[in-house]
Parts: structure tokens; sequence; C-alpha cells
């Protein structure tokens, strides 16, 4: 991926350059510079870079990425040197990513009042709104020095990538950072099968959820035992995860939070849960010769009809969550005990 990348990089950075040059005139080298670094991270990111117009001791570029829309203005002067101004909506996602993006040029590690851990674990799933294919739960591990790494490689939330990209960057990750990430796939059978279980015991798929979290994290302190935190994307009020660890692992600190992915490990768990979860799918997808939609939508709903008329009901635990209301919507009778835990 990285000798893909490397073949039009130098061709963005020319081209954005030589704008930028005509419209500043005198740009100073420190702005050159820094653009030529700035410009290949944001369109990394899928963020497309625009030209404003030249301001007094500096620049000032748009970017834009879909809907959302951010300015940066770019100073230097000799006795402050480089300075960075960002504007745009609070609520902006693009706004919370440039934030990272520019504070992590000055403090690697600075993660939005996350935490600021040297060595630390990050978790994320996928696949628990989607009623055909896997849930899968992933964590990786990450070193404050290999951060700079990851988002060249344009590690980022999972959300804001296609599938092509996912599967490069997951891909990438495994090469380059070996024995740093653990996933558990839980294919739809099997998952069936403890969904039942749990409910047997009054427990439902946060309680899952919860149990595969500590699983992965587990799993990677056992071999990074000097982590000195985990970080987790919240799926509960009610802090199930850090309940779950602090039993086994009481001085390890864990935060769960929303939009998790705005953390560096967890945004490169997420990449590696969704690779996993569309391998899984694929793979039903070729043992069934059936294409499966994603979510639980109508679209779903006409799917599962679908299916069942190709294959025996009795099919479909191998390849749905059966507990989701859809089930019932496909066939009021085929599941008596089909139910929708989330």
């Amino acid at each position: 991926m990285q000798d893909r990348m490397a073949s039009w990089w130098p061709a963005a950075h020319s081209t954005l350059l030589a704008k930028l040059s005509r419209h500043t005139g005198k740009m100073h080298k420190e702005i050159r510079n820094y653009l030529s670094h700035l410009a290949p991270l944001l369109q990394t990111h899928g963020m497309e870079i625009l030209l404003q117009q030249e301001i007094a001791w500096g620049l000032q570029i748009k970017v834009r990425r879909g809907s959302d829309r951010a300015t940066i203005n770019i100073y230097y002067s000799d006795k402050k040197g480089l300075s960075r101004v960002l504007s745009a909506p609070q609520n902006s996602g693009l706004k919370q990513e440039l934030e990272l993006l520019l504070l992590g040029e000055k403090e690697e590690n600075a993660y939005a009042g996350f935490h600021n851990w040297h060595r630390w674990i990050g978790s994320d799933e996928c696949g628990k709104g989607d009623y055909f294919g896997p849930l899968v739960v992933s964590a990786f591990f990450v070193s404050k020095e290999q951060v700079p790494t990851l988002k060249e490689m344009g590690v980022q939330d999972s959300k804001h990538l296609n599938d092509p990209r996912i599967i490069n960057i997951a891909k990438s990750i495994y090469l380059k950072f070996p024995n740093q990430a653990a996933c558990i796939v839980l294919r739809p059978r099997k998952y069936n099968d403890l969904i039942a279980d749990f409910a047997r015991q009054k427990l439902n798929l946060n309680d899952l959820l919860a149990w595969l979290h500590e699983r992965v994290i587990l799993e990677l302190y056992s071999a990074h035992n000097d982590s000195e935190g985990s970080v987790v994307d919240q799926f509960s009020r009610s802090q199930k995860v850090k309940n779950r660890l602090k039993k086994k692992l009481p001085k390890l600190n864990v935060i769960e939070r929303p939009s998790g992915e705005r953390d560096i490990a967890v945004a490169a768990a997420s990449i590696l849960a969704r690779y996993q979860f569309l391998e899984a799918r694929a793979v039903l997808e070729r043992r069934h010769r059936f294409s499966f939609p994603k979510g639980a939508g109508p679209s779903v709903v006409q799917a599962g009809r679908e299916f069942l008329k190709l294959h025996p009901a009795m099919l479909l635990p191998d390849v749905a969550k059966v507990h989701f209301k859809t089930t019932q919507s496909l066939q009021p009778d085929i599941f008596n005990d089909g139910k929708d835990d989330q």
C-alpha cells in the first residue's frame, strides 16, 4: 500500500504547493515545508484541501470532507515559529479529527483528554448491529512512538473508511505490527449459542460484548504487561468492561468512552474488527452463494426472505443473529424465542 501511495503523493504535493505558491507569492519556507507534510496526511484521511487566501504572516486553507468544512490558518514568525489555528463547527467530526492530527504533531498522544499514556491497548467491535454475519471484537496494543506511523498508514475511525481502504490498512497493520493485535470472531452459529446461554443467565448482548472485550484485552495484556491502560469504545452506560477487568487487572487503568475511535489504538482495533467481519461474511457468501447486506433494515428483511426461499430455515442460525426482531419479520413463527436484545 505504501508503494502505491508513494506513486501519487509527490504529484499531489507539487500540484498543491504550486497552487499555493501562485496565490501566496513569497511563501515562507517553513510554511512550505509544513505543507509538504500536512498535505498527504490530510489526503490520507480522505480530506480535500482547497486554497482560500493569503493572510498576514501566513496562509489560510480550507479543508473539506463530504459536507463537513474546516479552516486552518498557518502562521510563521521568527519569534514564535510555526503555529496553527483551526476553525470548524464545534460538534463536527472533521474538527475532532483535525484536532487530533494537528495536536499529534506537537504531542503524539494528546487524545482529547482521554489519557497521556506511553503504552496502551484499545478495543472495539464490529457487527453487533448487522443481522447477517459475525460479531467481531478486536484489540490493539500501541506505544507512543508508533503513533506517527499509524497515522501515516491512514489509521482512523473505521466508519470514515470504505471497505477497500479497510482491507488495505488492516493488512498493513498486521504486517507492520505483528503480535500487537487480538481478535475474536463469533460466527453466527456460535454467536446464537452464546446469546442463548447468556439469556438463560438473565444477561444480554452488552454482557456478551463486555466478556469479549475483556478476553481480547487480557490476551494482549499477557503479551504486553507494561501497558498503562486500555481505552474501550463505550457500548454500555454501566461500564461493564471496566467492572470486569478491575477484578483481574486491578492496576490497569480502563477508560470507556463514546467515540473511543478518536484514540489511535481504538481506531486501529476498529479497522481490524471490520476487516475480520468482512472476511468472515465473505466466507458465508461463498459457502451459501448468497449476498448478505449490512444492517438490519428493510433490504435485510427482503434478503432474509430470499435466503429462506433457497435454503431451509434450519440454516438461518448459520448466517444470521436470530434473536434480532428481523427474524420475526421474515416468518413470524420461524423461531418462537426470536427476540432483539439490543
